[in-house]
């Protein structure tokens, strides 16, 4: 019987078409098993990623928005977004069990390691420094973590992560963006080096 159905599919479709059949089972199979579900969706989510739009409506983060307080493993005591005002701003919300963060932090510590000197870097989760350690440990991710230590201000409130933020070293909002982005794209660069300069 299986013989008889093979011979008829394959009779009916192109090598091409059956090795697609084949990859795409294989994929329903490994989204079963908890193991690969996460890192096979980050992956397929990362091999779809756009480089995100800059704001057309020009908002600028008022002296409540920058009092967003935040703390670094390590660091000595709470900081406030207004810490790092004057330069530009990377702002990420994220956590380790997020599929789409998860596929975004490649261009992320790419983005990091070519720009950490000129851009302050602010990724921020509400999850324990033990997970976020052993996350960034296993991934090789250099870029600063911080913890939210309070409310969110009403410029960032979302019910969706990843959602980034880059703002001007003026407090302008360039960009708000929910979803994965390609953050590492010569669309970005040319963002930053244009705030950096």
């Amino acid at each position: 019987m299986l013989k008889k159905f093979w011979e008829k599919y394959s009779r009916k479709k192109r090598w091409w078409t059956i090795a697609l059949d084949f990859i795409f089972a294989g994929l329903l199979i490994a989204m079963l098993f908890p193991a690969t579900r996460k890192p096979l969706s980050a992956f397929l989510i990362r091999q779809t990623l756009f480089s995100p739009s800059e704001k057309e409506n020009v908002v600028y983060l008022s002296d409540s928005d920058w009092s967003m307080q935040i703390e670094m493993e390590g660091a000595d005591g709470m900081m406030k977004l207004a810490d790092f005002r004057g330069k530009p701003v990377f702002l990420n919300f994220w956590a380790t069990w997020c599929p789409p963060c998860i596929a975004e932090m490649p261009s992320i510590q790419e983005l990091y390691d070519e720009y950490k000197d000129e851009v302050a870097f602010v990724l921020v989760s509400n999850e324990s420094v033990d997970v976020i350690k052993s996350f960034f440990q296993k991934h090789d991710y250099s870029f600063p973590v911080y913890i939210l230590r309070g409310g969110v201000p009403a410029v960032f409130e979302t019910s969706t992560i990843p959602s980034t933020y880059l703002i001007g070293p003026s407090g302008r909002l360039l960009i708000s963006k929910t979803g994965a982005a390609k953050w590492n794209s010569a669309k970005m660069k040319s963002m930053l080096d244009n705030l950096i300069n």
